[in-house]
Parts: structure tokens; C-alpha cells; sequence
């Protein structure tokens, strides 16, 4: 009688752990409550954050990025993306790009050169459009499932909006060899 009621309470115990391990797996966690909310379009079209607008039109990738005299290599991919920015209603900033793949790994925009577009604090004004191009140095692997982020908060991205456009690259491997040149940001009308 002894041995049936110590297995009844250690068989409880297991269902109860085995439960609470179950409820804990399927509520949220605290950073999934708080991901940013994601902005979804493709390249050509207008996709509208809270603070801003961007418009990928053309992206490209290459082996290498020329700046001025010097050319800058890279063991993967240069992808260099041609954006369109403007602010919505206040003036603001795009302070986070970056590139995430399909395995959900993040690249950020190279700090080789100077981004003045979407790192380098250019505030916009509402009804000015800036153009201009980003560059994300990305694994070779990885240029074929690229979506690009773009944000107004470079440190911190949850509870706000972000964009997610999915940039149209085959793979890496049809990138050019010849160096490219990043153009800079410039107000358009």
C-alpha cells in the first residue's frame, strides 16, 4: 500500500512538472512579446514604418565596393541596395539597416565605409526624399535569402516598427567581380 502511494505521488510530481514545463513553452517570452512589428513589401514599392518610408529600387551584389582610389574586398559579398527615404510627419532618422537571412542571421551595414543614408544621423524632413545606397557585407551562402531591416532606433528596435523587404538576388554566385561604387545620399524631389 506504501509502495502504490510514494509511485502516486512521484507519478503527480512528473505530470506536474510535466505540465508546468508545458505551460512555460507556450506562452511568449518577454523579447518575443516586444519584437518589433514588422512593415512587409518588395523592392520597387513604398513600405511605411511609423517615422518613415523607403523604397528599395535596385539592389545588387559584387565582390568588391570602390571608394574614391581604394577598393575594398570582402570574403563574401558586397550587397548594395539603392533606397529611396523620406520622413512621414516629423523629421527623423533611419539609425539601423541591416540584412537578415533565412536562417535568421543578422548582418549589419558595414562600418568599412561612411552610410551617411541610414547610420550616419542624416535627419530628414518631411517632404524631402533622400536617395541614395547602403552596402551589407554578407557570406556568399547567404546572398540569395536576404530580407533588408531598416528601422528609426539603432539600439533598440522592439515595440516599433521596422521594414522588411526582401531584396531580389538570385545567389552570390552570379555577383559581379568588377569593384562597385556606393553612391551617396542626395535630396530628391
Amino acid at each position: 500500500m506504501k509502495l502504490l502511494r510514494r509511485l502516486g505521488s512521484a507519478l503527480f510530481v512528473l505530470a506536474a512538472l510535466a505540465t508546468a514545463q508545458a505551460v512555460q513553452t507556450a506562452e511568449p517570452t518577454l523579447n518575443h512579446a516586444r519584437r518589433p512589428f514588422p512593415v512587409i513589401g518588395e523592392v520597387g514599392e513604398d513600405v511605411a514604418a511609423r517615422t518613415f518610408t523607403a523604397r528599395v529600387q535596385q539592389v545588387r551584389c559584387a565582390a568588391a565596393l570602390k571608394i574614391g582610389e581604394h577598393v575594398l574586398d570582402t570574403q563574401g559579398v558586397w550587397i548594395v541596395a539603392k533606397l529611396r527615404v523620406g520622413a512621414r510627419s516629423e523629421p527623423t532618422s533611419i539609425a539601423y539597416a541591416a540584412a537578415r537571412d533565412s536562417a535568421d542571421r543578422v548582418y549589419q551595414t558595414t562600418d568599412r565605409i561612411s552610410l551617411d543614408l541610414v547610420t550616419g544621423g542624416l535627419t530628414m524632413q518631411p517632404g524631402l526624399p533622400y536617395e541614395g545606397e547602403i552596402a551589407i557585407e554578407v557570406p556568399t551562402a547567404s546572398a540569395g535569402s536576404l530580407t533588408l531591416l531598416l528601422a528609426d532606433n539603432s539600439f533598440d528596435q522592439r515595440l516599433d516598427s521596422m521594414t522588411e523587404i526582401r531584396l531580389s538576388i538570385s545567389d552570390g554566385s552570379a555577383c559581379s567581380a568588377e569593384p562597385t561604387t556606393v553612391l551617396l545620399p542626395k535630396a530628391v524631389s
